[in-house]
């Protein structure tokens, strides 16, 4: 990946895609898929620098762009269907509503990326940032976040079902009515979280740490597997976990 760093920054134009050429490759991309790789071109760019690039509506299904900086770009309503972004700079990106069924997003940087109503079902984030990320409504359903910093981020009213977040880092985030039905937070750290509404129905807590959570109550925890790791508010001192049964 080129280098875009300018006195601690990126810097916009060492390397850049312009405008036109993006257009062209888009086309192209359009063009393969449509075609079933028949006519056209993948888009294929590892490393490229598309900084403040504009895809809106953008159909970048099984697009190639690992390592890619994509800061802050218009990624608004885009299909990434598929796509491989993993350890891409995703910082500050506008993704509302997009796409990412699938799509390879491991130890991707999405600080501060604007998120609600995306949906990343069976994707994987393992070891992604997602500082102070915008992640209300998103879809994260058989998700890969495990070892994923989402410190700060805001999740509240997303559908977090069946996917796994052991060694995930909670710290600060809000979670307000989360559904994580069936997920695994294997020694997550959920310190200060704000957990008021949270469902945690088959979710694995073991080892995980909610010693100082916000709004978590009993009834929240009835349905929810632990172990003697797992720390609970000074309130809850007294109630036993059932370990989850092993497959």
């Amino acid at each position: 990946m080129p280098d875009l760093t300018l006195s601690g920054d990126r810097h916009p134009e060492i390397g850049k895609i312009s405008e036109e050429e993006l257009a062209r490759i888009l086309i192209a991309h359009s063009l393969w898929l449509s075609s079933e790789g028949i006519e056209g071109t993948q888009f294929d760019r590892p490393g490229a620098n598309l900084i403040y690039g504009g895809f809106l509506q953008a159909n970048l299904q099984q697009a190639n762009l690992p390592g890619a900086c994509l800061f802050h770009a218009n990624l608004r309503e885009c299909d990434l269907t598929g796509a491989n972004l993993a350890a891409a700079d995703l910082e500050g990106a506008s993704m509302v509503n997009a796409i990412l069924t699938g799509a390879m997003l491991a130890r991707a940087k999405l600080d501060k990326a604007i998120l609600p109503g995306a949906h990343f079902e069976n994707a994987d984030l393992s070891g992604a940032r997602l500082c102070a990320t915008n992640l209300l409504s998103v879809n994260f359903i058989r998700t890969q976040l495990c070892g994923a910093d989402l410190t700060d981020a805001n999740l509240a009213g997303a559908v977090v079902r069946d996917s796994r977040l052991d060694d995930a880092d909670l710290t600060d985030a809000k979670l307000m009515l989360v559904d994580f039905s069936g997920s695994s937070l294997r020694r997550a750290g959920l310190t200060r979280a704000v957990m008021f509404g949270v469902i945690l129905d088959g979710a694995d807590i073991s080892d995980a740490d909610l010693s100082l959570v916000i709004g978590l109550t009993a009834a929240q925890l009835a349905g929810a597997y632990g172990n003697h790791g797992t720390r609970l508010p000074a309130a809850f001192a007294s109630l036993v976990l059932v370990e989850k049964p092993l497959p």
